[in-house]
């Protein structure tokens, strides 16, 4: 990648900047007053061998003009340029023009040769000195048109605010060879994210305040500016249609301020800059709005099926409380406690319901908190089955726990939650009869839970799809009822807040299994009990 050429000088010694450029200074003046000795010698050389052949004068004066001409060139300057004309007409005078050897003429003619011998070397020699510098100008613009044009690409590339905010810190410190800092704001005004390339230079007070004031007024300021000039950087806002988006700021170390190129090149950057940060903001505006819609459209989605699957058991319920009521006297008591039975399962069935959409929506919005305890696996796993054994006295329910207790540091409620509602998928979906086993065993790393039945199986159609809300599987349960597709994400949702994971398999010919893990927590109070989900 080209870079732009932009002088800069660090003291490396005990000297000032100021007694370090005049060295520099001496040290170029004297290297060119060496070379135009060296140039007039070989040019006087080679003039006094054309003398001795007999050539023309005139190919003696093309040769010092040839010389001052290449000494211009070489020395790039137009004092030097003067100094190698005078040079060059005088040892003319000296060694080629009667009487030889003294600066003398005899005749007339040739103070006006000496004149246009000087006007043509000089003026020559400035034509060359200026294609020259119009040659680096151009050159330095190439680089600078290719540096521009690799930075806008780096910059096209990002995909947040933090890379945008490493490439450009890291792009304007390559090209200035100094410390970057890349400060972004929020629309409120509150630091976003902050940055720096090399050494943080940026924190004295004088610094900080200095680039707060850059913020609020959209003024450059620091050093080399009049606001804060005894800044150590010189801080630039990074601006767009809708106000300041934030702040660059570039070490200064040797109290150097930035010159035109280099002013140049920030103007001509920063707004890049402030075309990629204006556009991440609307992607994550954007961003927003859709998680808005799809939360309103979750919601909507959630009151559409509550209202359907509620109103199902709550006509039952009051059918046969209706019923029990106005028939009391003339109905027998094994009916009358049928009736209570069935009342209760399907109260039941409202409760665990209205638990998961509960905590669904509190997953949602965050408000879980995981209450994290010491627990023992075989304290939650018996909970879970005396609460679903209650219900499904038809089916034989059981228990694989290993003879050494597992301890685990994680929610109870929560995952005896996950429990019963595995095993309330097992019930529902596998005739009566038929045995579900709860399995617990411990790794090195983690303790995993499997609920294994021998119903008929999760369809191909249905697996990939089982932990997608509101999701209904294409086989019926047993027991005639459609649930709402929360108990599954609820699930998901519970173990992934504790670090785990949650599988489902299909067995051979018939059969799933459902198996969740937790890692294992040395520490009692690791991971931070109340961390919000």
């Amino acid at each position: 990648m080209g870079k732009i050429i932009i002088p800069r000088f660090r003291k490396k010694d005990a000297f000032s900047l100021k007694i370090y450029m005049k060295r520099i200074n001496r040290t170029k003046f004297i290297k060119n007053i060496v070379s135009l000795i060296i140039i007039m010698v070989l040019c006087t050389a080679v003039s006094m061998y054309f003398k001795r052949t007999g050539a023309f004068e005139s190919n003696i004066v093309m040769m010092y003009l040839l010389g001052i001409l290449l000494f211009s060139y070489l020395a790039g300057g137009y004092f030097y340029s003067f100094l190698a004309s005078v040079c060059g007409v005088l040892l003319y005078n000296f060694f080629f023009t009667e009487p030889y050897y003294t600066l003398q003429v005899y005749s007339p003619d040739y103070p006006i040769t000496f004149l246009i011998m000087f006007i043509v070397g000089f003026f020559t020699s400035m034509l060359t000195i200026r294609v020259k510098r119009e040659t680096f100008l151009a050159e330095e613009r190439e680089k600078r048109i290719k540096s521009l044009y690799h930075i806008g690409r780096r910059l096209l590339e990002v995909k947040n605010v933090e890379a945008l905010a490493g490439v450009s810190a890291k792009e304007i410190a390559m090209q200035f060879h100094a410390d970057v800092l890349a400060q972004f704001f929020d629309p409120a005004g509150g630091l976003r994210y902050r940055y720096v390339e090399g050494n943080d230079i940026f924190g004295s007070d004088r610094d900080r305040a200095a680039c707060r004031e850059t913020y609020q007024s959209g003024n450059p300021c620091g050093c080399g500016t009049m606001l804060f000039s005894e800044a150590k950087a010189y801080y630039m806002p990074v601006i767009s249609q809708n106000g300041v988006l934030g702040v660059l700021g570039i070490s200064l170390p040797d109290l150097c301020p930035l010159d035109k190129a280099q002013k140049e090149f920030l103007e001509a950057i920063v707004p890049q800059i402030a075309v990629v940060l204006e556009r991440e903001r609307l992607y994550e505006k954007q961003q927003e709005t859709q998680m808005e819609v799809q939360r309103e459209r979750l919601r909507a989605d959630m009151l559409r099926t509550i209202s359907h699957d509620l109103r199902t058991p709550l006509t039952g319920i009051m059918g046969l409380a209706s019923t029990v009521l106005t028939n009391f006297e003339s109905v027998s008591d094994d009916i009358k406690k049928n009736f209570l039975h069935n009342i209760y399962d399907d109260a039941d069935w409202l409760n665990e319901l209205v638990e998961n959409i509960l905590n669904t929506t509190r997953f949602d919005e965050g408000k879980i908190k995981l209450d994290i305890g010491q627990e023992a696996a075989e304290e939650i796993v018996a909970e879970a089955i005396g609460h679903v054994r209650k219900r499904a006295p038809g089916y034989k329910i059981s228990a694989k726990i290993p003879d050494e207790i597992i301890l685990l540091q994680v929610d109870g409620v929560l995952i005896r939650q996950v429990l019963v509602n595995l095993l309330s998928n097992a019930v529902n979906y596998s005739p009566e009869g038929s045995e579900i086993t709860v399995s617990v065993f411990q790794e090195e790393t983690r303790v995993t839970f499997e609920v294994s039945d021998n119903g008929p199986g999760i369809s191909a159609e249905d697996l990939p799809h089982l932990f997608e809300r509101f999701y209904s599987r294409h086989h019926k349960s047993s027991g005639g009822r459609h649930g709402m597709g929360l108990g599954l994400p609820l699930c998901k949702s519970i173990v992934e807040a504790h670090g785990g994971e949650i599988f489902v398999l299909n067995h051979e010919p018939h059969g799933t299994t459902v198996s969740f893990t937790i890692p294992i927590r040395e520490e009692k109070n690791d991971a931070a009990a109340d961390t919000d989900r």
